[in-house]
């Protein structure tokens, strides 16, 4: 997490993708603590959960953000415990349904290929009841290659490679 407002990772043309700031950290706690947000997550943060993630490196995140500068949500780029690159998504409830969430994360498959030359894909986990990330998943050309049962719920892995997110980029 950085302290100061630097250039934007990405941009498109409703949106700004950009490194995570200490001036976040009350948006950032929002996502962790609001119940709606967190239904498919596991729950509201507690307190002390909380207190140990702002101690934790931001590296990977990415605020989501209006063009005026208004959060709309974040993505995080990281690892997956299989190695895989992994992208990961929570948004505002009051952004909802306005499309940000899938141009967001289209320029973060973008920008994670640019980033980690080394990934053949990039994957994404969701619970399978979380209807709406999956149809997300599958809009931005993500396949179903995986279902497993984690945290007492179903989860599905979808994957993108390398070649067929180039084709998708190339098509927006």
């Amino acid at each position: 997490m950085t302290g100061e407002v630097g250039s934007p990772l990405a941009v498109t043309d409703r949106l700004v993708l950009r490194e995570v700031h200490s001036s976040d950290m009350a948006v950032i706690e929002r996502m962790w603590r609001d119940p709606v947000m967190r239904r498919y997550l596991g729950g509201p943060v507690s307190d002390v959960e909380v207190a140990e993630r702002r101690r934790y490196d931001q590296a990977g995140g990415l605020m989501v953000a209006t063009h005026s500068g208004e959060a709309v949500g974040r993505c995080h780029l990281g690892r997956y415990r299989t190695g895989d690159l992994e992208l990961s998504y929570v948004f505002l409830p009051e952004w909802w349904g306005s499309g940000y969430a899938r141009e967001a994360c289209a320029a973060a498959i973008g920008l994670a290929f640019d980033r980690f030359p080394d990934a053949a894909r990039l994957i994404a986990v969701t619970q399978e009841a979380n209807t709406r990330s999956v149809r997300l998943l599958e809009a931005l050309g993500m396949v179903r290659v995986d279902a497993f049962e984690e945290f007492a719920a179903r989860q599905v892995m979808y994957a993108i490679d390398r070649p067929w997110a180039a084709r998708m980029r190339a098509q927006q």
